[in-house]
């Protein structure tokens, strides 16, 4: 796995250096577009990126996964010329853009679109004359039009073993499902949702402890090598995308929020609780408020030592117990339920057709 920076710092610029460094020190990552209000204080100061090489143009949502593969693009001095932002999760995330914020500092033009199949933006993204357009978490579904622009396509990086979970949020149903492989693959966009031939992926295996914070991490980790790869071989000519049909495979939609039912096995409950953390927490009601859960641990066993009928299947009180956990009986066990007032802080109101690839 990527470790936090150390000396020298690869970019030689102390506002991205610091900003990755924040980045790759969480020990989660995030979907959701990233709180970064640090602004630069003196232009760029790093090496020049290369401007004779594939005419790459990035897009993506400034989350810890998106900006991470933004701040790799840079680090790897690509020859970026212009970066995409999308303002369709404006209406639910009201925060300066990260992506804009990097590309203006490196002097990088910025286009910025709500509707990505739009003839106004495919004429200016026609005028970069992109070879490949680099896509990391973006929330809108490309027409052909949009996709026929960079002559030699758009790269989606997508974090799960295609065509295994397509869908907006494959991280969560990995661990959701109890997969015990994940991976992530770099393949060639179609106008189908994460459909399109592979060109490069990475697996690994999922952790009994991991969350989607920490999976999501792991996975990028794994996945720049994958873009890595993928650059150098459209660089040499040698790039040999590998079709695959979506049968078999799966999709899975958007996750909504999700209440719990506890009956059922401590094991399927724990996996939901995991896939929810940090962005989709499950909740439970109590006394009509929503309680939002974010870790879940036996207390017993089992629930066989608790007489029928004398114990609750939704959380109660723990007298005695930490403020912010509650006692609850499930199938197969009594257990101890940690909340918090506020979550799900991932597409609350989501768009009409929302995707994030």
């Amino acid at each position: 796995m990527r470790q936090a920076f150390a000396q020298p710092r690869p970019f030689e610029d102390p506002w991205l250096d610091d900003l990755a460094q924040q980045i790759w020190s969480k020990p989660e990552f995030s979907m959701v577009p990233i709180d970064y209000e640090a602004v630069p204080r003196e232009p760029y100061g790093g090496r020049r990126l290369d401007e004779r090489g594939l005419r790459v143009v990035f897009c993506g949502i400034p989350s810890d996964y998106g900006t991470a593969f933004l701040l790799h693009v840079i680090e790897q001095r690509v020859n970026l010329v212009a970066a995409i932002c999308s303002t369709r999760w404006q209406r639910t995330h009201p925060r300066t853009d990260l992506i804009a914020r990097i590309a203006g500092h490196l002097g990088r033009p910025v286009e910025i679109t709500a509707n990505a199949n739009a003839e106004t933006f495919v004429r200016s993204l026609r005028a970069y004359q992109p070879d490949l357009v680099v896509m990391a978490s973006f929330d809108q579904i490309l027409a052909p039009d949009t996709l026929a622009v960079p002559s030699r396509g758009w790269l989606n990086i997508h974090p799960s073993l295609l065509p295994r979970h397509r869908g907006p949020e494959p991280i969560y149903w990995t661990i959701a499902n109890g997969d015990r492989e994940a991976g992530i693959t770099v393949h060639l966009t179609e106008p189908r949702i994460d459909a399109g031939p592979i060109l490069a992926q990475r697996r690994i295996e999922v952790l009994d402890g991991d969350t989607a914070g920490t999976l999501s991490k792991r996975l990028v980790a794994e996945g720049v090598s994958a873009l890595d790869e993928t650059l150098e071989a459209f660089k040499a000519g040698k790039a040999e995308p590998v079709p695959y049909e979506r049968e078999p495979g799966t999709y899975e939609g958007p996750v909504r929020q999700v209440g719990v039912e506890w009956d059922q096995p401590f094991t399927q409950i724990e996996r939901l609780v995991r896939a929810g953390h940090p962005d989709q927490p499950p909740y439970f009601s109590y006394r009509g408020r929503r309680r939002y859960i974010y870790a879940v641990r036996r207390v017993n066993p089992d629930a066989s030592s608790v007489p029928a009928g004398t114990g609750p299947r939704t959380p109660v009180p723990w007298v005695g117990g930490p403020a912010d956990e509650m006692l609850a009986i499930v199938r197969d066990a009594v257990v101890a339920v940690r909340w918090r007032p506020v979550g799900h802080t991932h597409a609350v109101r989501p768009l009409a057709k929302q995707q994030f690839p």
